[in-house]
């Protein structure tokens, strides 16, 4: 299997070289308050996150009443009204954060298409509803498919139908149907079989009460991360109590952020400061040489510090031409040689 490994989202680029794409999860933690779910989404905004994600579900679809009064009678009370995600998406589009929705059924789908949401997410408890999954594939927008209460030949299944729709943009996101997650059960190691088989982009949707699955999520080359949070863990409903308050959701981001830039480049060389100061010599001119001089190591000397080519990298300088003049005691740089 071959996706992308450039996702770009109103200008939000996902890769591995660029800073981690976050989603401040809202889910249903906004009280069925319309007021509450902006507040939340200005929050996410000024917390630094790329995006704000709520759950479009119809509990009479998902729960029948007649089959289970009771989680119907939960996730009634717990529903996004569709003319409030018309009404949010306006808002956050007028802000400038991302929004979008977890869409349970095809009737909630093709509304988030109607208002022309940029990315769609495939939750945990939908990665075997094949007929939701080729409907948003089939729109080539980016997909993120959550991977809790799934094994790899589910993921393997609802990869293929994205292929055959042609969509490669794809996440996949490791994450466990437990909330909140104990480090037991994480399995952030899973992350490379991923990358191994899929070759896809991954992700990580965190229901840990901290931050440090997700850091070490990040030096496993997650780039997606998705993390609840609500006004207050006391408020009442089935999501608050685990998610990050604000405060918490503004760390989370700033050290996702750090850790991301801690991460660097695969190349090792001396940092600019130990080019100063480290006890290593350099490569030196002796006299002023000019523009096309084949360098001979009579041209040469060795002393501190290492500001351009070290002296054991000699031989291989060694017959290459200046493309510039160089002045006495100028250290030998690899930008200087043809």
């Amino acid at each position: 299997m071959t996706f992308s490994k450039k996702i770009i989202i109103q200008k939000k680029i996902i890769s591995n070289n660029n800073q981690p794409f976050i989603i401040a999860e809202i889910g249903s933690n906004f009280n069925q308050n319309i007021k509450i779910a902006k507040k939340l989404i200005d929050i996410a905004k000024n917390c630094g996150a790329d995006a704000v994600k709520f759950q479009l579900f119809k509990a009479d679809v998902l729960y029948p009443k007649k089959k289970d009064e009771k989680m119907n009678k939960l996730f009634k009370s717990i529903e996004l009204k569709p003319s409030w995600a018309k009404e949010l998406k306006d808002y956050s589009d007028k802000i400038g954060i991302i929004f979008f929705a977890s869409a349970f059924d095809l009737s909630s789908a093709r509304f988030l298409e109607k208002i022309n949401v940029k990315l769609h997410k495939i939750a945990s408890s939908e990665l075997t509803n094949f007929k939701l999954i080729k409907f948003l594939a089939s729109t080539k927008k980016p997909l993120l498919l959550s991977t809790g209460m799934s094994d790899m030949d589910d993921i393997h299944r609802a990869l293929k139908i994205c292929q055959s729709k042609k969509n490669f943009d794809i996440v996949v996101m490791q994450c466990g149907s437990m909330y909140p997650l104990t480090y037991d059960y994480v399995n952030l190691n899973v992350l490379n079989s991923y990358k191994k088989k899929f070759k896809t982009i991954v992700g990580f949707s965190d229901h840990t009460t901290d931050n440090i699955s997700s850091l070490v999520a990040l030096g496993k080359n997650s780039v997606v991360f998705e993390k609840h949070f609500t006004l207050s863990k006391k408020s009442k409903g089935p999501d608050h109590f685990y998610a990050l308050e604000p405060k918490q959701l503004k760390m989370y981001i700033s050290q996702l952020k750090k850790g991301f830039k801690s991460l660097g480049l695969e190349k090792k060389d001396l940092l600019p400061i130990e080019k100063k100061f480290c006890r290593r010599e350099g490569l030196y001119f002796k006299n002023d040489l000019s523009l096309g001089t084949k360098i001979l190591k009579k041209h040469l000397y060795i002393k501190r510090p290492p500001i351009g080519i070290r002296p054991k990298y000699l031989k291989s300088v060694l017959g290459k031409k200046l493309t510039k003049h160089v002045k006495k005691d100028e250290p030998l740089m690899i930008t200087s040689l043809n």
